[in-house]
């Protein structure tokens, strides 16, 4: 199960405004949006939803418009005859709200083999970290990192971090949730921080921010190493980097090469999900 399956998941949605509706295991998140009608958002699932259970529970609650992201388990071809069949019902909106790339890491080796497997930039970045005396601490509230956010974005901080405080507070109640922050020495204002979400062995690398202090004395990368060896402590199997800018679909989110480059130094293998059939000649030859 993938994080946006769980019943954790489906609660901090429902706290948002979206009603949930459960249908062969599957949870889906309804909600009435401006110019799209009642939108019914399908996000990463794992078994192809049986149609004539699904249309009429969709058609009963004034469902307009499908959203369908599957899951890494889901193939291309059967995604492809699903979207097919369910769009003589439905309108389906074709550009995805999630990231249809990911990059996965395998916590399975030891501590040294994870570190070496680290670009040796990275591994230099973690080292001066260190040097620069900036620890890293997990903390028991997400107050700091929203404030690092915040002050980051500036006048835009707010959507940010829209959310974070509510889905922090339904994860954290068992103990699924995690922040780690940065700090220079003998300071108590941090420079960097990192929320994890963990689900089904799984470690996901949810908010991330620095202040520009903190980029300087390389806190971001030294959070993500340790949040790697936190994730392995917390019997975690993966740690996943949550998307990166996909090659596929090549005009969209360009923005993301950036930080795509940075999470690419710490290894891992690329994970790829079923495309919209709008999105489909772009799809590689090797895939």
């Amino acid at each position: 199960m993938e994080l946006q399956q769980s019943p954790l998941y489906a609660t901090y949605i429902q706290r948002l405004g979206w009603k949930i509706l459960i249908s062969e295991g599957t949870h889906i998140f309804i909600r009435k949006i401006p110019f799209i009608g009642t939108l019914a958002k399908i996000q990463r699932f794992e078994t192809l939803p049986y149609l004539p259970i699904l249309i009429p529970k969709l058609k009963l609650l004034g469902v307009t418009t499908i959203a369908a992201e599957a899951s890494l388990v889901i193939k291309q071809s059967p995604y492809d005859e699903w979207i097919q069949s369910i769009s003589k019902f439905f309108t389906i909106y074709r550009e995805p709200f999630m990231a249809t790339k990911t990059i996965r890491i395998s916590l399975a080796p030891s501590e040294k083999t994870l570190f070496a497997a680290l670009t040796e930039a990275k591994r230099r970045a973690v080292r001066k970290s260190v040097k620069n005396s900036i620890t890293i601490q997990v903390e028991p509230n997400i107050t700091g990192l929203m404030k690092i956010k915040a002050r980051g974005a500036g006048l835009f901080g707010s959507l940010t971090t829209y959310g974070a405080d509510i889905v922090w507070e339904e994860f954290s109640k068992k103990n699924q949730a995690y922040t780690l922050l940065a700090y220079e020495k003998d300071s108590t204002t941090p420079v960097a921080g990192v929320l994890l979400l963990l689900c089904d062995s799984i470690a996901y690398y949810w908010i991330a921010g620095a202040s520009h202090r903190g980029k300087q004395l390389f806190s971001p990368t030294h959070l993500v190493w340790e949040s790697l060896v936190l994730s392995k402590k917390l019997g975690c199997k993966y740690f996943d980097f949550l998307g990166v800018w996909d090659e596929r679909i090549p005009k969209q989110n360009t923005s993301w090469k950036g930080f795509t480059k940075f999470k690419e130094g710490f290894g891992g293998t690329y994970q790829y999900y079923p495309l919209s059939k709008k999105w489909n000649h772009h799809l590689l030859p090797s895939f």
